[in-house]
């Protein structure tokens, strides 16, 4: 419910509709900002977020209509895309990092840092206990 109602909050200032994100587009985005120095292909993003093949196919497909991504061919295999962020979607990534932060800034004020501290062993504890043996979703 919090991860929703903060999503809600992210979207509601965005400028545009064609800006809107999913939560699952804000991930790949920023999955990508933090691996601009090397080469990710859809594979990666698959077993990164535990999310099928089909799906981050539609996903990269939306992305790259909205002008967030380009997908391109690399020379040792004509299979794969490299993922690439565009301006438009380093520049989105960026607003969605303060706007986060805000938030953030916002909704933890007045809570104790060994609080925030507890839940946040807490959230860890149960990602844990979600995860099969090897970190893979079960």
């Amino acid at each position: 419910m919090i991860s929703n109602m903060i999503h809600r909050r992210l979207i509601k200032d965005q400028c545009s509709d064609d800006d809107q994100l999913t939560a699952s587009n804000g991930w790949i985005l920023g999955y990508l900002s933090h691996n601009e120095d090397r080469e990710v292909y859809q594979r990666e993003l698959e077993e990164k977020f535990h999310i099928r093949r089909a799906t981050v196919s539609k996903t990269l497909g939306l992305m790259e209509q909205k002008g967030l991504i380009e997908r391109v061919p690399v020379e040792h295999d004509a299979r794969l895309k490299r993922l690439l962020l565009t301006d438009k979607g380093r520049k989105l990534n960026a607003f969605m990092i303060e706007e986060f932060d805000r938030i953030e800034q916002e909704i933890t004020e007045g809570i104790p840092p060994e609080k925030l501290g507890v839940f946040f062993e807490v959230c860890d504890m149960l990602k844990n206990k979600l995860n099969g043996p090897e970190g893979k979703c079960r």
